[in-house]
């Protein structure tokens, strides 16, 4: 019996443009592991030239480079709309696998579509956040959603929460859908040992309203004057227009770092702060624990349910919730992060998301 026949879309993404680093990684580490599985008989990616070298020679696969996707909006939407469907087109085999989950409302794949959507963040958007993005874009993402629910043979999600969301916007707009599948995302050990002598706070910040940036500008100001804190805060990202950090000597703005210097800065520091009203999965917290860093997050249904007891988490609408888990992160002692990293790395094992995949592509 032949194998696995994946069409495997990476040509839209770049590490420099993506919105969404977390995203990023999921797609280059579910194309490995394809790369890896004895079930996969042929796999085929499509990737650009930012990408190409990223993605490791094997028996079981070709690489075809595309560049149109990083040639602004336009070409953006000429991928998404009619390319990637030509492209799998050319290859011919049994399945096109979308990461990025954005199906083409213009065209129907001319295979068997696989999209993999980590949150329905346009909708939360247009309920939330109406005037935050352009209608335009607004609009498009919104086709985008709805040609993947009605064009997906399979649809899998990062976690349990957006599956529910899917399966909510669904019913919202009158469809049925696809089998939808939470499939998860897996997470690897850091290499090497913790850093032992770590210092400071790291903050990740945003433009996009949902990361709550100015808030949390807000509610660092008022933690540093009552604590005296001296070590580095490290901010990470962009801050949305007009709101400016306050002139503190040991606070720092980054802006976006590259993979390795923004792993650094992780590893160094003793905990992270990863503020936001909605996420799909919500990656930085895990990757702060498997590098021994304290994370104090956000208590919403999907940080919950990927964290489980592990790390620190606090309410969105209470500043003294906030500071408590902040100040109590720093006096967490390192066999307490060494449990929550076991946990949560047999939780999210790579090698179970990738069984549940294949086990929904083949039906078995």
């Amino acid at each position: 019996m032949s194998g696995l026949r994946i069409t495997y879309s990476l040509a839209d993404q770049s590490f420099a443009k993506t919105k969404s680093i977390g995203i990023f990684n999921l797609s280059l580490g579910l194309a490995r592991e394809f790369q890896l599985r004895p079930e996969v008989e042929r796999l085929d990616v499509l990737t650009n030239s930012t990408l190409i070298d990223l993605i490791p020679t094997a028996a079981n696969t070709g690489i075809y480079n595309h560049d149109v996707a990083l040639k602004g909006q336009l070409g953006r939407m000429k991928w998404d709309q009619w390319d990637v469907y030509a492209a799998a087109r050319r290859r011919d085999n049994e399945w096109l696998f979308l990461p990025k989950g954005f199906a083409s409302f213009v065209h129907k794949p001319p295979v068997k579509l696989a999209s993999c959507v980590a949150d329905t963040i346009h909708d939360f958007y247009h309920v939330h956040h109406p005037k935050a993005v352009s209608r335009l874009e607004a609009r498009y993402f919104q086709r985008s959603l709805r040609a993947t629910i009605k064009r997906s043979a399979v649809i899998f999600t990062i976690s349990e929460f957006t599956r529910d969301e899917v399966l909510r916007v669904a019913d919202k707009l009158g469809m049925k859908p696809p089998p939808v599948i939470h499939a998860g995302i897996g997470f690897q050990d850091a290499a090497g040992e913790w850093c032992t002598n770590k210092a400071g706070v790291v903050v990740l910040a945003g433009r996009f309203p949902h990361k709550l940036t100015a808030r949390m500008v807000e509610w660092l100001d008022r933690w540093q004057r009552k604590t005296k804190f001296g070590e580095p805060i490290d901010w990470i990202g962009a801050l949305p227009d007009g709101i400016n950090l306050p002139n503190h000597a040991n606070w720092r703005m980054n802006p976006r770092l590259s993979e390795a210097e923004y792993r650094a800065k992780i590893a160094e520091a003793r905990a992270l702060v990863f503020a936001s009203e909605y996420e799909g999965f919500g990656m930085p917290p895990v990757e702060a624990t498997i590098a021994g860093t304290v994370p104090v997050y956000s208590s919403i249904p999907a940080t919950g349910e990927i964290m489980g007891n592990s790390g620190v988490s606090f309410s969105n609408e209470d500043y003294a919730s906030f500071a408590e888990s902040l100040s109590r992160s720093l006096e967490i002692k390192s066999e307490e992060i060494i449990e929550w990293k076991r946990e949560l790395l047999a939780r999210h094992d790579w090698q179970r998301v990738t069984d549940r995949i294949i086990s929904g592509l083949t039906g078995k």
